[in-house]
Order: C-alpha cells, then structure tokens, then sequence
C-alpha cells in the first residue's frame, strides 16, 4: 500500500471513529432520557454501560486523532503513561457505575414491581435503530482494522460487535418484562437482566483495571528478557572491542534498553552503523515494544593516560 493510500485510509479510520462518537453521544442522551423517564434497573444498567461506551470510543478518537497529526512518536514515554492512565480512569468509573447498578437491582429484586413509563417505549424503539446503527459500525471498522492492521480500529469493530450485541439483549429484556406483565414472576426480569449487564462491565473492568495499573507502574526487566539481550549481543561480540554496560528497564508496557560499546578507532563509521542498526533490529525483534539505544564509548585516551 503506498503512503497516500495509508493516509487516505487513515483517515477514513478516523472519520469512521468520528462517525462512532456522534453516535455514542446521541446514544447516551437518549439511554439517559429514556432512564429518567421510566422505573427500570436495565435502563439504569444500560444508561450507565453506554455512558461508559461513549468514553472508550471518544479516547480512542483521541488517539487516531493524535496519529493521523503525526504526533505518534513524540513524548513516546508521556503518551504511553497518559493512554495506561486514562485506562485506569475509565475502569475506576466501570467499577463505580458497576455498585451502582448492583444497588438498584438488589433493591428491585427485594422489592419487585413491573416496569413502567414512556421511557420503556423510547428506549425499545432506540434499541431496534441502535442495532443497526452499532452493527454498520462494526463492519466498518472490521474492514478498516483488516486494511490499516489497526489496534485501535480491531478494538473498535469488537466494541461495536458488543453494543450490537447489548441492545438486543436489552430489546429482548423490556420486550419480555412488558408481554409476560401479566405474570407475577416478570417482575425479576428487569433486575435480573440488569445483573447480566452488570457482569459484562465487571470482567473487563476488572482486567483493565489491573492491566493498568500495573503498566503504570516503572519496574526492572524480567531476567528472561535481559537474557535474550545477552543472547542478541553474542554473534557480534568480535565487532567491537569492549561492552561498556547494558541498562534496561520496563516503563508500562515499553521496554527500554540502553548498551554502550566501544569499537576499533580505525574502523569505518559506515561498518559501525551497519553494525549497530542490525544488533538493534534484532534486539527489537526479539523483544516486542521495545525501544533501544546503543550509545558509542569514547575510545580516546584521558588527560590521565596521555601525561603517563
């Protein structure tokens, strides 16, 4: 694919995750409407869920946003610490709308009573658009992830899948709660079915919360990685004359490795660089999302070593 045609595409990814906030946001204003307007813990759930929907999709607008600008590369380190901490923001917010639902379903079920309102009406009829509109989505942004072999657009088509996916399962829950009112029993659906959308946000949480916090945190690298730099620097141990030192260490989810080797003085800068950009290449291979330095030691004799 040629560099107009990545740029084009690009684009069309990020009009496309435009298209999903517009979407997202509309959405969100009329699950809320249809909550305020109805007695019913799955619109509660479902107002919640889609609020927190919203969020993901608009920091993920962010960052196709901040790549198509051409800022990928700059403060590499800062936008890894900002992208792992907005994490941990939204699964903070997941767990807080998750003791929220947990909450009203809990008094629902110990106080049972059949759904009502003309939010009911408003939510069914934006479940049945929302299907369409969250499924066109995610054919869209599956084709973009397959084209542009995009991160962001593949958890984007799998978001939308998911929405796809809730709203006719929240359809189904009033559809069923309204018909079989006639049941006692009916009245635990509308909670019950809220439980259910409670555990959808509850394992994702969960590990994003978790897989957040701890790619904040700056650690030393694991001794198998510092192994496999070893393992990389063997083959080119008589290309140069000393190994000066190896310092490495995991900032979130990036490795960062620094060697400093010193090499003949007579030896031609062109074969150095070749040498270094290999051993580079190959250590960045071995080891994924990796950034890696190889500094040059100076070779010149000290102040100390030219008296003597």
């Amino acid at each position: 694919m040629s560099s107009s045609s990545v740029h084009s595409a690009s684009g069309s990814g990020e009009r496309t995750a435009a298209g999903g906030v517009i979407a997202g946001l509309v959405d969100t204003i009329v699950t809320l409407g249809a909550m305020f307007a109805a007695s019913s813990s799955v619109l509660l759930a479902d107002s919640l869920k889609t609020l927190l929907e919203f969020i993901a999709v608009l920091l993920s607008y962010l960052a196709l946003r901040q790549i198509r600008r051409g800022k990928a590369h700059a403060f590499d380190y800062g936008l890894n610490k900002l992208e792992n901490l907005s994490s941990l923001l939204v699964a903070i917010l997941m767990m807080i709308c998750l003791a929220v639902i947990v909450i009203s379903a809990t008094i629902n079920l110990c106080r049972p009573s059949h759904i009502a309102g003309t939010g009911l009406w408003v939510s069914m009829t934006a479940q049945v658009v929302y299907v369409a509109v969250n499924s066109t989505l995610w054919f869209k942004n599956r084709r973009l992830a397959r084209e542009l072999g995009s991160p962001v657009m593949d958890s984007q088509a799998k978001l939308f899948l998911t929405k796809a996916a809730a709203n006719v399962f929240i359809l189904a829950s009033l559809a069923s709660s309204l018909l079989l009112a006639d049941r006692p029993w009916s009245a635990y659906i509308d909670p019950i079915a809220s439980l259910a959308i409670a555990a959808s946000i509850l394992v994702p949480a969960v590990g994003t919360f978790s897989n957040s916090f701890y790619e904040l945190l700056d650690r030393t690298l694991e001794e198998t990685h510092k192994l496999t730099i070893l393992r990389e620097i063997g083959p080119f141990i008589c290309e140069f004359t000393d190994l000066h030192g190896i310092r490495s260490r995991r900032a979130g989810s990036i490795v960062f490795i620094e060697i400093v080797l010193e090499f003949d003085p007579d030896r031609r800068v062109g074969e150095v660089q070749e040498i270094i950009e290999q051993l580079r290449g190959n250590i960045q291979k071995a080891i994924s999302k990796s950034r890696v330095t190889i500094a040059l030691a100076s070779s010149a004799p000290t102040a100390v070593e030219r008296r003597a």
